[in-house]
């Protein structure tokens, strides 16, 4: 029984990392498609459609959210971290294959690509595992043993 629960604990680790790992470099993949026209003085166009404007903030707010799903994993709440990690996953799955229009293929889209395909692969491991009784991580425990502990100014004043 141990041996399985320690392989449980495995895969919830392992599906925090994707998240971390797929969060980032999509996090950072987005941020270099905004277009920068010199570097001297560095200047934005002043004219951005408002369909890459859309894009941008949904799949910022993506990769925020499965960066929010790494922290979600190590709380241990499996199926929330799950079920979001699905929703940002294939959001960020579908915008990165271009299926929405401009089908242009370049290096930072097949990184989006794997990002994506990081972060649905860890929303399925957390919610196929979120029912299994997983402890909670060692931060997470040192914590809650800090905060059980009573207060020696609280147990002398009771004496």
């Amino acid at each position: 029984m141990n041996n399985a629960s320690t392989l449980k604990q495995g895969f919830v680790d392992l599906a925090a990392i994707l998240f971390v790992i797929g969060g980032v470099v999509s996090l950072v993949m987005n941020l270099l498609t905004i277009p920068i026209a010199n570097l001297y003085p560095i200047s934005l166009p002043t004219s951005f459609s408002t369909l890459f404007i859309a894009f941008f903030a949904i799949i910022l707010i993506c990769s925020l959210g499965a960066i929010h799903c790494y922290s979600l994993t190590t709380k241990r709440l499996l199926s929330e971290a799950g079920i979001r990690g699905i929703i940002f996953g294939a959001l960020l799955l579908i915008f990165s294959l271009e299926i929405t229009g401009n089908s242009t293929q370049s290096a930072t889209t097949w990184l989006t690509t794997l990002s994506a395909t990081l972060i649905l692969l860890g929303g399925v491991v957390c919610f196929g595992l979120r029912h299994t009784n997983i402890s909670a991580s060692g931060i997470a425990y040192q914590q809650r043993m800090i905060n059980q502990r009573p207060n020696p100014s609280q147990t002398s004043q009771e004496c």
